[in-house]
């Protein structure tokens, strides 16, 4: 599901033309709480590394009185994340992967319908590996069909709000589910500007304009990974969402080139394996006394990141 939404903020990247990022992230070792056994068991520290494409194939420019700048995009967007894990004391059983690989590669099709709206069109597939090798990829196994349509309303020529449906089959068999999209760029002074976005998880950004080729921003991100494997014979999902917050000095190199630099906190980076079944995504890992659910996580850590874009 994640990748699906991944593509959908490429392709309205699109408006850019192609565009192509590179990003690493490192995560400090922190102890791992086991919600099950209500008690930290464990640790580790996590080597991330992404890289993005879109390449549009065909594009027909958006026309010069259109207040939203809205492409015709037919393309192809290209996504891999490789995650490097280095986990320590987990007990027999509950060992999180050291590795994991998430491959997507979609068609695209983006256009204007009426004076407010756009389509986007989307269709692809996806690997899932606790493995970062090619060979570790097994159709049946860890490889997902997905795609979406989605339309989206341009309120203003800052906010996009879309809805519409997202297609895959984690779990052997095509599956519905609702998808969602939110954009706001907008700025309260020549100087300050403010990003929100639904696209990639959740991300915000407050911004400060230092100078024309420097930004400082306060970032929030959520995202994740996952790995679809076999434990005791079972089919499972591994998967870890994370929760990030920094701030980031973005320099720009001319008009196509930006680097953004990111020191801060993670303060949620979860690790949970389910049976692969729809019931086993909503099913509490473990409960309190009083009802309410818990979950395992690493402990807060520190982050750093690194990336280029392309565009």
């Amino acid at each position: 599901m994640k990748k699906v939404i991944t593509l959908i903020m490429l392709c309205f990247a699109a408006k850019t033309f192609a565009q192509i990022s590179v990003k690493t992230e490192y995560i400090s070792n922190s102890k791992f709480y086991d919600a099950v056994a209500n008690t930290n068991t464990g640790d580790g520290s996590a080597m991330i590394y992404s890289v993005g494409a879109l390449v549009p194939l065909s594009m027909q420019a958006p026309k010069k009185d259109d207040p939203y700048q809205r492409p015709t995009v037919w393309g192809v967007s290209l996504n891999g994340t490789f995650v490097q894990m280095d986990n320590h004391n987990f007990p027999l059983g509950k060992e999180h992967p050291s590795q994991v690989m998430n491959l997507g590669v979609s068609a695209i099709h983006l256009r204007p319908l009426k004076e407010r709206w756009s389509m986007l069109m989307a269709l692809g597939a996806g690997s899932y590996t606790p493995e970062n090798r090619l060979s570790s990829i097994h159709i049946g196994e860890n490889v997902v069909a997905n795609g979406a349509f989605i339309l989206v309303w341009h309120c203003r020529p800052n906010i996009e709000i879309g809805g519409g449906v997202a297609l895959n089959n984690s779990f052997g068999y095509p599956m519905v589910f609702p998808a969602f999209y939110f954009k706001y760029n907008g700025a309260f002074s020549d100087k300050f500007t403010i990003e929100v976005g639904s696209i990639d998880g959740l991300k915000v950004a407050l911004g400060y304009n230092y100078r024309e080729n420097l930004d400082f921003k306060l970032i929030a991100n959520m995202g994740g990974y996952s790995a679809y494997l076999r434990r005791n014979g079972e089919k499972e999902i591994f998967s870890q969402q994370t929760f990030v917050v920094g701030l980031q000095p973005e320099f720009k190199i001319g008009k196509h080139v930006s680097i953004p630099l990111t020191v801060g906190g993670s303060f949620i980076r979860s690790g949970r394996y389910r049976e692969r079944k729809l019931s086993a995504m909503f099913a509490s890992e473990a409960k309190n006394e009083d009802g309410t659910s818990r979950s395992s996580q690493f402990n807060p850590a520190l982050y750093f990141a690194a990336g280029v874009t392309i565009k």
